[in-house]
């Protein structure tokens, strides 16, 4: 469908039209013209995804994407001669044009596309044939429509065994409701259906019943068909709707009852379920699937146990897949052909569905190498292709299109990453913004409004989180290897990125290409492909030994419209010069390159909103980077050496001191402070901030800082570094605090730990390192902190004991202690840390025994150690007399990494 390209353009559109006022009237008139068009194809094409239509309206269809994307180009060039310092005010119409012949351009173009408009499209032929009322597609009683025909237990059993555990019970007198979730073709249906068919299970019921409701369903029609299953008579089925939850009520009351209801969306549809039903029948039971996680939650008040399904183990994996492809029950798999067998399973990432269908096509195959790498390097396309492999396409099209135009965008973005790429959290959202993806809510950042657009797409089980973060925030996410494929189909459909590998390198296209994906860059082809001039946003993930004089011929070849330019990790040893003319640029990342020098053309990417040069060797901002007005994130340090800990293993960035700009800014790291405190005392006006990191700071520093920071209300984050290790840290001074700070991280001498911290109630996390503390017990000042989940102490203290105390850090999940030279004794007295999780101590020379108190520790996942004294480590040995304290301990590690760079 097109309604993607529409969005843009919508957004697009809006935002010119805040520019615009009466004075401008005949442009004015012709852009609202064009939005009220936009408005009516967004609504004919919002149900449109998925539906057959004929070559006419396929063309249509096509037209239109090609159109908004032309509105979309013309609406930019015109955002060209705005005063780039003004994008979201409205300005006197005279003051803003000073190019009275691009205005008259402008005039003639809005006017073309109007024109365009009316001639592209027949509107009618977009209308979509809703259901009737009183239709039942809505509720479809055939609950095995997507699932494989036999009975699928393979990697089940445990789950099938839960589920009929937690049916049991059947004293209860309120409803019980069981939760089962999990990405489309994860086997939610199919396990359920074990369950449900189970004469273990209906034995316990007097009537049952299973409804697949649709994401378009009616509540009355799945209510009908609920009375005619549980009830078994057909007249109840034609009463008056008012009247159906009557009869359920009357039927059902004194009957015990298990409901499935297969693929449920939504909480109100849950909702209107579940209370047209009698809530006192003892022992009844519903069993639920869904596809969102976030559902399942927004109803936990009424859940009784939610299972979410993740996929099969590897070895499940491969049997259920030997069982399809060679019909065999043992996992028997031929010796030719095991390791394109694994490769194969291994795209499949644990769905049983794709597992299945897979293996179900290769049975028909011949069992020969040659057939099976073949079909392992169509798989993709095997996809889109008229087979079973076509099943996984329609399951996750309902996914696809229960996502808001938004999300769709946010979505098919993870196609622009390669395969098994992990994306860093605030990459993406970074990204999303640049691309207008986030829609701006009242009282949210677009950040926050992008991480909850993440956190809905994980919901969905569309997403996958690659790694947590320490306070349980997503820290990178992937998407499984057929969901992209699924994601490559829609881009393709939708020509909303082409990504260009070694495989299908070209140097043309028959269209007009929007974003561009470089996976594989040795081939010489993509620096001279046809459509660039329309390409919007560029991202290279490899590069060849010439990279440096072909991006540059490549960057010369885009049009000024790039909005999003992501080299990182590029082998550049300068700032490519034709960056500047990209004058609407938005997003630049140059991280992880070889750059030093930021020139001062930097001021000419007026609205770029993210500059990312972490892990480059840039030391110094030119003053021109205050005049980035709309400048959200500056990213600007890099680690020297290999050993995180050591004091100058960080290097930041020198910004000279200005007078007005960056007041938009939200995330900036890390820059040195100046000997005249003048960067100290600016940092006042950044009233935005969310994460600040500063280095460098002298003692006499800190008074003006902490009057700095006591302004940033809106401050998470806050890292601050001496100059050098033996300077002390003098923070004292600050008597209001940002209330919501939640990472804290001093790096320098303390005379003690200053006592603003003890009120910081949403502190997670809190890093001291070259802190010395010599008070008698500085945890004490710490163990009040009410979400307080980890805590990092490097040389941060010089008594000998450090003891938590009982009944403190009821929350703290991660402790570290490294590096206190006298420190030989911990003590963790009864219902300390209750939660902790991982324990590292390490370099902490004089410590000989283990923590007393250690087996109070009883949620302790995993003990690490490393350059300690030899009777400590000797006390880890299975046969050690001390073993008994930590044999609750699952995973234990001792090493020594012989570094004394302290």
């Amino acid at each position: 469908m097109a309604d993607i390209a529409v969005s843009a353009a919508v957004i697009l559109v809006d935002e010119v039209l805040s520019f615009l006022d009466q004075e401008a009237k005949d442009v004015r008139d012709g852009v609202q013209k064009t939005r009220r068009w936009l408005s009516t194809v967004q609504a004919s094409l919002k149900h449109m995804d998925g539906k057959d239509g004929d070559e006419m309206l396929r063309d249509r269809v096509s037209q239109i994407r090609e159109l908004a994307y032309e509105i979309e180009d013309v609406l930019d060039e015109f955002k060209l001669h705005m005063p780039r310092n003004h994008r979201h005010r409205p300005i006197k119409y005279a003051y803003f044009f000073k190019d009275w012949h691009a205005l008259h351009k402008m005039s003639s173009e809005v006017q073309r596309l109007n024109g365009r408009m009316n001639d592209i499209i027949n509107l009618d032929r977009l209308r979509i044939n809703y259901p009737e009322e009183g239709s039942s597609s809505g509720a479809r009683v055939e609950p095995y429509l997507v699932t494989p025909k036999e009975d699928e237990r393979v990697g089940f059993e445990g789950h099938i065994e839960t589920l009929i555990h937690h049916l049991g019970g059947a004293s209860s007198s309120m409803l019980k409701t069981i939760w089962v979730v999990g990405l489309g073709g994860s086997g939610k249906t199919t396990l359920v259906k074990n369950v449900y068919e189970s004469k273990k299970v209906l034995k316990q019921y007097d009537c049952h019943a299973w409804i697949h409701v649709s994401s378009s369903c009616k509540i009355n029609e799945v209510l009908r068909s609920m009375l005619k299953q549980l009830c078994g008579k057909r007249k109840e089925t034609n009463l008056p709707n008012d009247d159906l939850r009557a009869e359920l009520g009357n039927r059902l009351r004194r009957r015990r009852y298990l409901v499935v209801l297969d693929d449920v969306w939504s909480k109100d549809v849950w909702e209107s379920i579940v209370n047209a039903l009698p809530q006192g029948s003892g022992g009844s039971r519903f069993i639920v699937t869904s596809r969102s996680l976030n559902v399942a939650r927004s109803c936990e008040a009424s859940s009784d146990y939610i299972l979410e399904l993740k996929g099969l183990e590897w070895k499940k994996a491969m049997h259920l897949f030997c069982k399809k492809a060679f019909q065999s029950n043992e996992g028997y798999c031929p010796k030719e052909l095991q390791a394109l067998s694994e490769m194969i399973v291994k795209k499949c990432e644990g769905l049983p569905l794709a597992i299945a269908t897979v293996g179900s096509l290769l049975s028909k195959k011949r069992k020969i190498p040659i057939e099976w790498q073949k079909f392992h390097d169509s798989l993709g396309s095997e996809i889109d292709s008229d087979n079973k492999l076509a099943i996984i396409s329609r399951i996750l099209l309902p996914s696809y299109k229960d996502l808001s135009n938004n999300l769709k965008n946010c979505f098919l973005s993870f196609g622009i990453f390669p395969e098994d790429y992990s994306i860093e959290r605030g990459r993406l959202i970074r990204l999303w913004i640049a691309e207008g993806f986030v829609k701006e809510r009242r009282g949210k950042t677009l950040e926050d409004v992008a991480e909850d657009y993440l956190n809905e797409l994980i919901g969905s089980h569309l997403v996958e989180v690659s790694k947590w973060d320490f306070d349980g925030r997503v820290s990178s996410c992937r998407v499984q290897n057929i969901v992209r494929e699924f994601i490559s189909l829609k881009s393709k459909e939708e020509n909303f990125v082409e990504v260009l590998v070694e495989s299908n390198a070209s140097s043309s296209t028959d269209h007009k290409i929007r974003r561009l994906s470089i996976h594989h860059s040795k081939t010489n082809t993509w620096s001279s492909m046809n459509g660039l001039s329309c390409v919007r946003s560029l991202f290279i993930f490899e590069w060849g030994d010439s990279f440096h004089s072909r991006i540059r011929k490549l960057l010369h070849g885009f049009s000024r419209l790039v909005r999003s330019l992501d080299l990182q990790g590029a082998p550049l040893a300068e700032f490519p010069k034709e960056i500047f003319e990209l004058t609407l640029l938005r997003y630049l990342s140059l991280r992880g390159t070889k750059v030093a020098t930021v020139p001062k053309k930097i001021k000419e990417l007026a609205y770029l909103e993210t500059l990312d040069l972490k892990h480059t060797c840039v030391t110094k901002l030119p003053s021109e980077i205050y005049a980035l007005k709309f400048l959200r994130h500056l990213l600007v340090y890099r680690y020297n050496v290999k050993n995180y800990v050591t004091f100058d293993s960080v290097q930041g960035v020198e910004v000279p001191a200005g007078d007005d700009g960056l007041s938009a800014i939200q995330k900036l790291s890390l820059i040195k402070a100046d000997k005249k405190q003048q960067i100290i005392v600016k940092l006042g006006l950044l009233v935005e901030l969310r994460k600040l990191g500063l280095i460098g700071l002298k003692r006499e520093c800190g008074r003006a800082l902490c009057a700095s920071i006591q302004k940033m209300r809106k401050l998470l984050t806050l890292d601050v570094r001496s100059s050098y290790k033996e300077e002390y840290l003098e923070l004292d001074d600050m008597h209001n605090p940002p209330s919501f700070l939640q990472r804290l991280y001093l790096k320098g001498r303390l005379r003690e730990l200053p006592a603003w911290i003890s009120s910081l109630d949403s502190l997670v996390r809190i890093g001291l390192r070259w802190s010395r503390l010599d008070t008698t017990n500085p945890l004490k000042a710490l163990q009040g902190l009410p979400h307080l989940v980890e805590l990092e102490m490097v040389d941060a203290f010089t008594g000998d004991k450090l003891e938590f105390e009982a009944g403190t850090y009821k929350e703290l999940k991660f402790l570290h202690l490294e590096q206190m030279d006298r420190l030989n004794m911990v003590i963790v007295e009864a219902n300390a840390m209750p939660k902790l999780e991982k324990l590292t101590i390490c370099r902490c020379e004089k410590m000989e025994m283990l923590p007393l108190g250690i087996p109070n520790l009883t949620q302790l996942q995993e003990l690490l150690v490393y350059d300690m004294h030899k009777n400590f480590v000797a006390k880890l040995e299975k046969s050690s007399e001390y073993r008994y304290m930590i044999e609750h301990i699952p995973v234990i590690h001792s090493f020594t990494l012989r570094t004394n760079q302290y």
